[in-house]
C-alpha cells in the first residue's frame, strides 16, 4: 500500500527553494527602485544644469574665474529641495575661452548622487 503525502525533507527543500526565490525578487525590486531614483536624479540634474548655464550665458555679465556654490532648493522656492551645486570657471590656453564646470549633488552630505557637467564658454 502506497502512502500519500510529502515527507518532511521534501517540504523543507520546497521551502528553501521558495525562500531563495522570494529573496531574489526582493533584491530585484530594491534594485529597480534604486535605478528609478538615479534616473530621476540624472534627468533633474541635467535640466537644472541646462537652465543654470543658459542663465549664465544670457546674463551678459563678464566671465570671471571663480567658484560659487548654491542651492537649487532656495533658488526655486523649495521645488528642487536637496539639489545643490558648485560651479567653477577656469582659464584655458585659448584667449577668450573659459572652462566651466558645474557639479550637482542631491541628498545632502551623505549622498552618493553627484554628477558633473563641463562646457566651454567664450567671453561675452
Amino acid at each position: 500500500m502506497a502512502k500519500k503525502g510529502f515527507t518532511l525533507l521534501e517540504v523543507l527543500i520546497a521551502l528553501v527553494i521558495l525562500s531563495i526565490t522570494f529573496v531574489w525578487l526582493l533584491q530585484a525590486e530594491n534594485q529597480g527602485i534604486n535605478m528609478a531614483m538615479r534616473s530621476k536624479f540624472i534627468t533633474t540634474a541635467t535640466l537644472l544644469a541646462q537652465e543654470h548655464i543658459a542663465e549664465l550665458i544670457s546674463s551678459g555679465d563678464p566671465v570671471s574665474t571663480d567658484s560659487n556654490e548654491g542651492d537649487f532648493g532656495k533658488d526655486t522656492e523649495g521645488f528642487f529641495e536637496g539639489y545643490t551645486y558648485k560651479e567653477t570657471i577656469e582659464l584655458t590656453p585659448l584667449d577668450g575661452y573659459y572652462k566651466y564646470t558645474l557639479n550637482i549633488n542631491w541628498g545632502g552630505e551623505k549622498s552618493s548622487f553627484e554628477t558633473q557637467f563641463i562646457t566651454y564658454l567664450s567671453s561675452f
